[in-house]
């Protein structure tokens, strides 16, 4: 009996490795083939990457250093040893290494929420199905994927009560974008109804460090970089102008079914059997995340949705089949 569990144990972490492996691949190369050598060595990629580099890629852009700052030193690297194309080899090596450090993290992190090793890997096979169409319109885009990868780990080590964590997850998060401020509050939002008077004061002393460290990164990266002129996509400026011009293209809901599809709706039919942290990030980050990036982002660049369809939908739709399982078996 014991054997045959160590048997079934190797097989299922060999499924998870090659899984994260065949994904990783996957999504890498999906985006490799839409964009080609010459777009990473010649073209929009090159070009914003060396603008960070320098000091000029103008707000938010250039605010955004952490994962361009590593992609360089993959960059480096590789040429290091003068092969042809070491800048495309370096910018999609750094890709595989950040999409496969996403899978794991979600792996490990479905697994906290209670769900199932098969239902996690379907889990992950609804997160790749996800990352392949949320390509439009869009470059390599390292600080979004590192984006995934910080409030993944957030989340995780939230489940694990290893809450000082919290602390330096924000810190480098915030070199990294500024959506990360909501890293602190998915803390608070987990810890506070608790009740737990020690505990409470435990959560509010590394909210307070966190949420600080972070408006200190804030701020310090403007005031080093100095000010910058506003990327205005498309011509069309923060607020009102943008959310009409989201809502008006049909490609913003063509991109939003196909990077999300009905994922979000079978996640919110299952919200009461949802786990109270799980509900928390939800009221933590999904209001604001979609009202922000609707009135200040282009939302038919569904890359920008891959947080919350990652850390929250997902797994909330999982449940769902989880529950809905369990009522079938009920007599």
């Amino acid at each position: 009996m014991i054997q045959r569990a160590r048997n079934n144990n190797t097989v299922l972490l060999s499924l998870v490795i090659v899984s994260v492996i065949l994904f990783s691949l996957l999504t890498v190369y999906f985006q490799f083939m839409k964009l080609g050598i010459v777009y990473l060595e010649q073209g929009n990629q090159i070009e914003r990457h060396t603008w960070v580099l320098s000091g000029t890629a103008g707000n938010p852009w250039q605010y955004r250093v952490l994962s361009e700052y590593l992609v360089e030193g993959v960059v480096r690297f590789f040429g290091l040893f003068n092969i042809p194309h070491h800048i495309a080899i370096g910018f999609v090596s750094f890709r595989f290494i950040q999409n496969t450090i996403i899978f794991l993290l979600a792996y490990f992190y479905y697994r906290q929420l209670g769900l199932s090793a098969p239902c996690t890997l379907i889990g992950l096979s609804l997160l790749a199905w996800g990352m392949t169409h949320a390509y439009f319109d869009s470059d390599l885009q390292f600080n979004t994927y590192s984006d995934v990868i910080f409030f993944l780990l957030a989340g995780s080590v939230i489940l694990l009560n290893k809450d000082f964590w919290i602390i330096p997850i924000t810190i480098s998060a915030a070199l990294n974008r500024e959506t990360s401020g909501l890293i602190p509050f998915m803390l608070l939002a987990a810890r506070w109804p608790l009740g737990n008077k020690k505990l409470l004061s435990k959560t509010t002393a590394i909210f307070t460090i966190s949420l600080l460290s972070y408006m200190i990164i804030f701020i310090a990266l403007r005031l080093i970089f100095g000010y910058q002129h506003l990327v205005i996509p498309h011509g069309h400026h923060p607020g009102f102008d943008m959310l009409k011009y989201n809502l008006l293209r049909p490609i913003t809901w063509v991109q939003l079914f196909a990077t999300l599809g009905i994922i979000p709706i079978l996640a919110l039919l299952s919200f009461d059997k949802w786990p109270h942290t799980l509900k928390a990030y939800f009221w933590a980050i999904v209001p604001i995340w979609f009202a922000v990036h609707l009135f200040g982002s282009v939302i038919a660049e569904t890359r920008l949705l891959l947080v919350p369809q990652a850390l929250i939908f997902i797994p909330g739709a999982l449940l769902l089949l989880k529950y809905s399982q369990a009522i079938d078996r009920s007599p």
